[in-house]
């Protein structure tokens, strides 16, 4: 695991932090790998119940690192060796079983909001600045990731980021879907571990559920006999056994996610 990707457990939640502060957290190819290896690692832990993503020191991510574009970016096949590279983290991110926090401050540009875009849940802010300005060096987004981006926020407020190349503030992003809330930068930190604490009263099974289902509803083929099934099954799980009992007693679920 490479130190320029942290991570940290409190509990039942576990914070990954971008960590090249010198660069704002500029992306480069060991910290898209770093970062895939760790959410592997916890999608599969299951003492985990949340995944929060931040940038350290005032900034979650800058953008990518350009530095490295002439020597792994330079050819077609280099490029797209490169794109898989990032969109193995960003599925693996937009797929975690838990539900995902950006803590976003400063600048998220660029692979930075990519990034961001793929969490559940993005807390910014009211100073945060976003944008994806690769119009300004040439650069053109791949369809894999565009895709996901476009999922979010939809045709028209992709081609304003990439056409003007502007950086907006915060406001533009919240009314474009690409933040959930916007919160004074002093109370960030309290919002986050207030998001996280609702998260963790709610059951892991039905957490999982939701973000596979709500995945699926943007998929291209029709509902299949078995997906429909899928949500009815849900019934038979522990946690929907013990939240129906936990109701009725009136006292607070102990889920498993079983």
């Amino acid at each position: 695991m490479t130190s320029l990707i942290l991570c940290a457990h409190d509990g039942a939640v576990a914070t990954l932090t971008l960590n090249r502060p010198e660069k704002r957290n500029a992306l480069n190819a060991e910290m898209w790998r770093g970062l895939s290896a760790h959410l592997r690692a916890l999608a599969t832990d299951s003492a985990v119940r949340c995944v929060v993503l931040q940038g350290a020191d005032g900034h979650f991510a800058a953008g990518a690192d350009m530095a490295e574009f002439a020597a792994h970016r330079a050819t077609p096949d280099a490029a797209r060796s490169y794109g898989e590279m990032m969109l193995d983290t960003l599925r693996h991110i937009r797929e975690l079983p838990q539900p995902t926090i950006a803590r976003i401050e400063g600048n998220c540009l660029g692979g930075g909001l990519e990034l961001a875009a793929m969490c559940d849940l993005r807390i910014a802010a009211d100073t945060a600045k976003f944008g994806i300005p690769i119009q300004r060096v040439g650069i053109t987004m791949p369809y894999p990731e565009l895709g996901m981006l476009v999922d979010l926020v939809g045709r028209a407020a992709m081609l304003e980021m990439l056409l003007e190349g502007a950086i907006h503030d915060a406001e533009w992003a919240l009314r474009r879907g690409l933040v959930t809330r916007l919160v004074a930068p002093g109370d960030l930190a309290s919002a986050t571990t207030a998001s996280t604490e609702r998260l963790l009263a709610g059951s892991p099974q039905s957490h999982r559920n939701h973000k596979k289902f709500t995945l699926r509803c943007l998929g291209k083929e029709p509902l299949t006999e078995a997906d429909l099934q899928e949500g009815y099954n849900a019934v038979t799980s522990a946690d929907y056994r013990e939240g129906i009992a936990a109701f009725l007693a009136k006292r607070r679920p102990a889920f498993t996610g079983q």
